[in-house]
C-alpha cells in the first residue's frame, strides 16, 4: 500500500482524499480510510517482533533447550551460557539502557529531567553514546510514558518492576550451576512472570491512552483527520501485539471482541456506526481495564 501511494505521488496520479476536507491527503502513509500506515505497521511490528521474541521465545519455558530451559553451561569462547544469552536477548527486546533505574520516567520519555539524560546518557564518560547500553528504546520508553501518565492516587511503576526483575533474574543465572535446581527455576520463572506482566501492562495501557486520544478526536468540533488516523493506527498496532504473549490475561474471546469493537479502520463521519463509535471504544477500553486490573483513574487519565 505504501509503495502504491509513493508511486502515485511520483507519477502525478490521483491522491487519496481526506474525507473530512475533501482535499488530497498530504502524507504518503495516510490513506482515505482512516489508516496511518506508518503508525499501524510500526506499532504492530513492535509487538510481533519485540514483544513476541522477548516473551514467547527468549523468556518461554515450554520448549526444552530454548528460553528458560536452555543450558546454563558457559561457552568457553563466548563467556556466557545459552540461558544467559536468552535472558539478555529478552532484555534487549524490552529496550532499556543498562542503568535504566538511574533515569527518571521523564528522562526515559525525553519529557524533562537532566538535559543529558533525555533518552540516553554517556554513562561511562567516553564522549560517545553506546547504542547497545546507553540508550532507551521502544517498549521501555512506552513503559515510562505510562508510568509518568498514571495518576497520583494510582501510580504505576512498570519501568522499575521490569528492570528490577531483569537484574534479579540475571544475577540468579550468573550464580547458578550448569543446570538450575527446581527452586532456582521456580524463582527465575517468577522474575520472568513479573517482567512480562509489567511489559504487557505497559502495552495495554498504551492502548488505553490511544483510545482516549481517539475519543478526544471524536469530541472535537471538526474531526482532525490526520491525528485521528495516527491515534487509531497506534491503538490498533499496539493492541494487536497483545496476542503474542501465550500467557496473556486477555482471553482469545476478549481479544476478538476488543478488535471487533475497534474494527479494521476507524469509523468516519457518514459511515454506519460512526455515531456509536465512541461507545464502542469505551467498551473496548473496559475490556482492557478488566483484564489488567487498571485503576479507573488511570483508565480515564492515560
Amino acid at each position: 500500500m505504501l509503495a502504491g501511494y509513493a508511486q502515485v505521488r511520483s507519477t502525478g496520479g490521483d491522491l487519496p482524499v481526506n474525507p473530512i476536507t475533501n482535499e488530497p491527503v498530504d502524507k504518503v502513509f495516510l490513506n482515505d480510510q482512516g489508516h496511518d500506515l506508518q503508525q499501524l505497521f510500526q506499532k504492530f511490528l513492535m509487538g510481533a517482533i519485540g514483544f513476541s521474541q522477548g516473551t514467547d521465545d527468549y523468556l518461554g519455558s515450554d520448549v526444552d533447550g530454548k528460553g528458560l530451559k536452555a543450558s546454563n553451561a558457559v561457552d568457553s569462547e563466548k563467556g556466557y551460557s545459552p540461558l544467559a544469552h536468552a535472558w539478555d536477548e529478552a532484555f534487549g527486546y524490552f529496550g532499556a539502557a543498562r542503568n535504566f533505574n538511574d533515569y527518571t520516567d521523564d528522562e526515559i520519555a525525553s519529557k524533562g529531567g537532566r538535559e543529558d539524560w533525555k533518552g540516553h546518557h554517556d554513562t561511562n564518560g567516553d564522549g560517545k553514546i553506546d547504542l547497545k547500553t546507553e540508550v532507551n528504546w521502544g517498549h521501555s520508553i512506552n513503559a515510562a510514558k505510562r508510568d509518568r501518565g498514571s495518576q497520583d492516587s494510582a501510580k504505576t511503576d512498570y519501568t522499575k518492576e521490569a528492570m528490577d526483575h531483569f537484574i534479579a533474574g540475571r544475577h540468579l543465572i550468573q550464580n547458578a550451576g550448569e543446570t538450575l535446581t527446581a527452586d532456582e527455576m521456580t524463582t527465575l520463572e517468577g522474575h520472568r512472570d513479573t517482567i512480562v506482566a509489567a511489559w504487557e501492562k505497559a502495552i495495554a495501557a498504551t492502548g488505553v491512552h490511544y483510545i482516549n486520544d481517539c475519543l478526544a478526536d471524536l469530541a472535537a468540533d471538526t474531526l482532525p483527520y490526520a491525528d485521528y488516523a495516527k491515534h487509531w493506527g497506534e491503538l490498533k498496532g499496539f493492541t494487536l501485539g497483545l496476542q503474542f504473549n501465550p500467557a496473556s490475561p486477555v482471553t482469545v474471546e476478549n481479544f476478538i471482541a476488543f478488535h471487533n469493537l475497534l474494527g479494521e479502520a476507524p469509523k468516519l463521519p457518514g459511515q454506519d456506526g460512526f455515531d456509536t463509535y465512541a461507545t464502542d471504544l469505551r467498551a473496548a477500553r473496559d475490556i482492557l481495564a478488566a483484564a489488567y486490573g487498571f485503576d479507573s483513574a488511570n483508565v480515564e487519565g492515560w
